[in-house]
Parts: structure tokens; C-alpha cells; sequence
């Protein structure tokens, strides 16, 4: 009986990773998997059915997700456990459970973002994300025009602020993590389409900037957003951290279950990420920025001059750089144009811009220092999650 192609549907030529492939599909995934670089997404919306190439190339993001799908897994696993255990050890962790589960059941979480596991490794496909973003971006700032306002002030209309019924979370697993990524890609979507001149750029460049700083920008609010839940006061009492307009965790007393993710445990990834200073620099951060005492301009300012210079960095040499760092300039003089106020003569506003810029400049070293460990963390198969729209994770320490 003839075996055909898990993937292209042609004849099979035997079991190759896991899967049975023709030679073609087979070859394919080895040199993706050598390759270890992120793959461009679909243009034609992540629908591509057709991998036989007989007439046009076949599409290579879905073509590997079907790969995926299909169960193929590299044959270098076991030895990428090994170097996995091996750097746990000489990080000096301890009493690692070397029982790692060998699959994730196949999980259907929520309905607008479909997560699919198989062969240890979970699909998230953001498509229907990406379209409500869309909605966002086309249908613009619902806001009542103010031709008087400064941009930065229209933006100050956009910043979401925490429910007064915002609860701790005893544990926390994907469906938060998924309505996480939810609320700050949209409210991220929102605040940007108060901004006149992102609004001016072409459709496609808008959600190209917003699938770069989407996570960059809810960084500094929820930093922001947990000075104002714990007063200032985070130390060791008190390790809240706020992630969602409706709840926070205790990063003490929450449960992370993040077996869907990665192949070891929270405390051993975090170690593994950030050391043993996450907790000093969440509390340098969140006492920085209560201190300061952000108004809601001085909030937009930061959050949307971090974003932009950011992307600068990230499409440098590119259209997109260019425009960033006109994007920067229009925010400066807004900024300066609120410090030259009759309220604000008397005071040291240079010092605060600094302080302000300070922050920032910091959060842009973290970024730098978690990217190199991430691309460790997924070469190794630590990190176990891969998303229909890579880029979109790119520096938010899932990719």
C-alpha cells in the first residue's frame, strides 16, 4: 500500500522525524531546523495548502507549521537535553527534575487564539488577533476630534487604567498568558491610534510597527501600573506585579504552570533568563517610577518614545528607522511644549526628562541582555512554543 506525505501529499519515502514525508518535505525541515533563524510569515493570511512546488515555491512558514503539525521534531532533541541539563548545572541550579514530560496534550484554549500541541511543542496562531488589530488600526482613534490638543495629550485618552476590583492570581497558566498578550497587543493598537503621525503611514506599516512594539509599550505600563498597586513599596514584603487591567500576581506566592511553554519549570527558566537579580530590578524599576511621579503625558511620552526608539534600533538602515526617529522628534517637542507651561517654570523639568530617559535607556540594556539567552533557551528546545507570526514576539523573551 502507498504511503503518502504528511505534508505535501505526495509519495512518501519512509519515516523521516518523526513523521512520514517524501525526501523533499523531509530535506526541508533539516535545513530549517540547521538554519535555527526566524521564519517570514504567510502573505496569503497563513492558508497555503499546495507544498508539492510544482508550480510556484512553497510557502516556507506554513509549510513548516504543517511539519509541526505533523509531528516531525529533530532528530538532535536528545542531545539538546543534554547540553539543557548540562548549562542548568553549571548555573549551578539545583535538584532539576530530569523527568521532563515527553508531550503537552493537545489543548484548545480560547477561542480567538488557537493553541495546538504535538511532539512537545505548542502552536499559537494569532490570526485572529492580528485581524481584530486591523479592525483597530482601520477604524482609528474613537475618540471626538481635538484639533487643540497636542499628540501627546490625545494619547493620554488611550491609556488603560487597572479595574478597582484587580485581584491576585493564586495561579496562573496559558489562558492568561493568552488574554495577557490580548488586552496589550489591542490596547497597544488603540493608544497608537491616537497618534497622527503613525496614523498617516500605510496600513501594512502600521501593523509591522505594531507587531515590533506591542510588548515594548506594555513593559512601561505595567511597571507603571504596579507602582500604583503597591504604593512604591516593593520589596521583599511585597513582590506584586501587575499584568492585567483585572489581575496581578505575586511573584512569591503565585503558581506559574508554564509546562505549556517550555520544557522545565518557572523558577529554573526564570533563573535561566533573568538570574537572581529579577526581583532587585523589578523593585530599581517600579521605585524609580513612583518616585518621579509620572503624570499621564510624562506616562505617554516614555511608553511611546521607548517603542519608537526600539524599532529604530530593530529596522535600522530601513524606511522604518527613518520614520521612527521623526516619530521621536515630534514627541520631543510635544514634551518640551508641556514642560515650557506656565506650571512648570519653576521646576527642574531637565532633570526629569533625564530620570525619565534613564529608565528607559535601562529597559533597552534588559532587552538587549534577554535576547541573547532567549535565542540560547530555543536553540536548546528549552523554549517550546512557536507562533504563526514570529515577529511578533521577537525581544519579549517567548522568542
Amino acid at each position: 500500500m502507498q504511503n503518502y506525505c504528511e505534508i505535501c501529499k505526495l509519495p512518501a519515502h519512509g519515516s523521516h522525524f518523526g513523521a512520514f514525508t517524501c525526501r523533499a518535505c523531509a530535506a526541508f525541515f533539516r535545513r530549517a531546523i540547521l538554519a535555527k533563524r526566524i521564519r517570514k510569515s504567510c502573505k496569503l493570511n497563513n492558508n497555503c495548502s499546495d507544498f508539492r512546488g510544482l508550480k510556484t515555491p512553497p510557502c516556507k512558514s506554513c509549510r513548516m507549521r504543517k511539519c509541526v503539525q505533523a509531528g516531525m521534531i529533530s532528530d538532535s532533541k536528545k542531545n539538546s537535553k543534554k547540553k539543557f541539563f548540562k548549562l542548568f548545572s553549571d548555573l549551578q541550579i539545583q535538584k532539576i527534575d530530569k523527568n521532563i514530560p515527553q508531550s503537552v496534550e493537545i489543548c484548545l484554549g480560547r477561542p480567538n487564539i488557537l493553541l495546538l500541541s504535538k511532539s512537545e511543542r505548542t502552536f499559537v496562531d494569532l490570526n485572529y488577533l492580528i485581524k481584530q488589530g486591523l479592525e483597530i488600526l482601520n477604524f482609528g482613534s474613537p475618540s471626538p476630534l481635538n484639533p487643540g490638543k497636542s499628540q501627546l495629550e490625545k494619547m493620554t485618552l488611550a491609556i488603560s487604567k487597572p479595574s478597582r476590583t484587580c485581584k491576585k492570581l493564586s495561579f496562573a497558566n496559558r489562558d492568561h498568558a493568552t488574554q495577557i498578550w490580548e488586552t496589550d497587543f489591542l490596547s497597544a493598537a488603540k493608544f497608537f491610534t491616537h497618534f497622527d503621525s503613525f496614523m498617516e503611514l500605510p496600513p501594512g506599516m502600521q501593523m509591522q510597527l505594531l507587531q515590533a512594539i506591542w510588548h515594548i509599550w506594555s513593559r512601561v505600563l505595567k511597571v507603571a501600573n504596579t507602582a500604583k498597586l503597591c504604593n512604591g513599596k516593593w520589596d521583599k514584603n511585597q513582590r506584586v506585579f501587575h499584568v492585567h487591567d483585572d489581575f496581578y500576581v505575586d511573584l512569591d506566592d503565585t503558581e506559574f504552570d508554564v509546562s505549556w511553554m517550555v520544557s522545565c519549570s518557572f523558577e529554573q527558566v526564570k533563573y535561566f533568563l533573568f538570574g537572581e537579580n529579577l526581583n532587585a530590578k523589578i523593585e530599581e524599576g517600579v521605585n524609580a517610577i513612583h518616585k518621579l511621579n509620572l503624570s499621564e503625558i510624562e506616562l505617554s511620552f516614555m511608553m511611546a518614545q521607548l517603542c519608537f526608539e526600539y524599532a529604530e534600533n530593530r529596522f535600522s538602515g530601513t524606511e522604518i528607522a527613518g520614520i521612527c526617529e521623526r516619530f521621536q522628534e515630534v514627541l520631543a517637542d510635544d514634551i518640551h511644549k508641556y514642560y515650557t507651561r506656565e506650571s512648570w517654570k519653576d521646576k527642574n523639568y531637565a532633570g526629569r526628562l533625564a530620570q525619565i530617559l534613564k529608565i528607559n535607556r535601562e529597559i533597552q540594556r534588559t532587552i538587549r541582555q534577554l535576547r541573547d539567552k532567549t535565542h540560547v533557551a530555543r536553540t536548546l528546545d528549552i523554549l517550546t512554543v512557536d507562533f504563526s507570526h514570529p515577529e511578533m514576539f521577537i525581544d519579549s523573551g517567548c522568542k
